[in-house]
């Protein structure tokens, strides 16, 4: 299959607006606290100090939020197996567990043969924000190839 590298097929995270979001969720406060830090460095008293700790303890809050949720799910095609990161956890398929590929809701199902469902998060239409026709077309064209590719053998 051409476009092959290092055993990857093809990733998808979240679309480029979800990404940008998760990385303003974590900037966008961090420079909050420093800026309460700034301003203890200048005036130093406990209550300066106190609210430049709980900013920056909001920051990390939120960046941890937003690398959790957003900037760490994708959807990862390698040639043996499927690898979906979500923010409820990490799951490695085999494509030979693989029977169909849809699109619903929460993202790319991919049904197995044992009739159980996963769900990658990664082109849910939640995750970016619009709908993810056209990135998961994309995706199926690939699964699709990989799936023939199997029956065949």
């Amino acid at each position: 299959m051409d476009g092959v590298r290092d055993g990857i097929l093809g990733v998808w995270r979240v679309s480029r607006s979800g990404r940008i979001g998760g990385y303003l969720l974590a900037v966008g406060p961090a420079c909050g606290a420093l800026t309460a830090w700034w301003g203890a460095l200048f005036n130093l008293d406990r209550e300066n100090v106190e609210s430049a700790g709980a900013a920056t303890a909001f920051a990390l809050v939120l960046a941890l939020f937003a690398w959790w949720v957003l900037l760490r799910v994708r959807l990862e095609l390698r040639t043996d197996t499927i690898v979906m990161v979500n923010p409820w956890g990490t799951q490695h398929l085999p494509w030979s567990r693989v029977s169909a590929v849809t699109h619903g809701n929460w993202g790319a199902q991919f049904h197995t043969t044992d009739g159980f469902t996963y769900t990658a998060y990664a082109l849910s239409d939640l995750a970016a924000g619009t709908r993810q026709d056209e990135r998961f077309a994309d995706m199926k064209r690939m699964s699709d190839i990989q799936l023939r590719g199997r029956q065949a053998q």
